[in-house]
């Protein structure tokens, strides 16, 4: 059996999602992609079952959460608005250090501007179609989407059948984004933007990503699906999907 999870949020202090291998002052995401995605469900899935931070395979280091692909066939993120700004943060950068430096205390800290996403009224929305129903109870364990200052609370979560919630449209309105294969993308209420998409080879340590260009909405947008394009709706919201996510699913 195959579900379609909405999970509603609340991020009070904004999400910070940095591009792999960027430097510490690089813009961050406006919502967490879907490989952020699925490492915020595979933190309270994993923990009690492994205690490793990377997956060790021949001679590549992966991230833990790449156990979750199969399971996780798809992941979006949306909010009713968004804004993108910076903070000043203190960094403890010992770690980085030659050992020579490391009884300098003043060479201890040292000052990092780093992107952060804010959303409308802190509320933000993710979607997952998950195959795998040992997943569905984590969901209410997620309390981090990226890194662990990035804090979120679970405020509702809504599962349905994937087969019930399939709609028979063209047109739909959203706030979520999605693959700009599936559906147009309009210019005046949306942009785009190139995001790690789920792959095995994104959960490893890479100098650049496998990416897919996604349509970002600014606001909740009007479209058409394209082709390729698949259209989920659960609790009042309408998700744009891939085709091939829901293949085999019935009406």
């Amino acid at each position: 059996m195959t579900y379609a999870v909405l999970i509603k949020l609340k991020a009070p202090y904004g999400i910070s999602v940095y591009q792999p291998q960027a430097s510490t002052t690089a813009p961050a995401y406006p919502l967490p992609p879907p490989t952020t995605l699925v490492g915020a469900l595979a933190y309270p899935y994993l923990r009690k079952s492994i205690s490793l931070e990377v997956d060790v395979i021949g001679e590549k280091l992966y991230s833990p959460a790449r156990r979750l692909l199969g399971k996780v066939i798809y992941a979006s993120a949306g909010a009713e608005g968004h804004f993108r700004s910076r903070d000043i943060e203190r960094i403890f950068q010992v770690i980085y250090m030659r050992k020579e430096h490391w009884d300098k205390y003043e060479m201890f800290y040292s000052i990092g501007v780093r992107g952060v996403t804010h959303y409308l009224d802190e509320n933000i929305y993710i979607f997952y179609i998950i195959s795998d129903p040992s997943l569905l109870n984590y969901v209410y364990g997620i309390v981090r989407l990226g890194r662990k200052e990035s804090i979120v609370v679970v405020e509702d979560v809504i599962i349905e059948k994937l087969e019930n919630a399939i709609r028979i449209k063209e047109s739909f309105d959203t706030f979520f984004y999605f693959p700009t294969r599936v559906a147009n993308c309009p210019g005046e209420t949306a942009y785009t933007s190139h995001m790690p998409k789920l792959s095995e080879i994104n959960f490893t340590s890479i100098k650049s990503p496998e990416t897919e260009e996604y349509c970002i909405p600014l606001k909740k947008i009007h479209s058409e699906l394209k082709g390729e394009g698949a259209l989920i709706s659960i609790d009042e919201f309408e998700i744009p999907v891939p085709k091939e996510v829901i293949r085999g699913v019935r009406k």
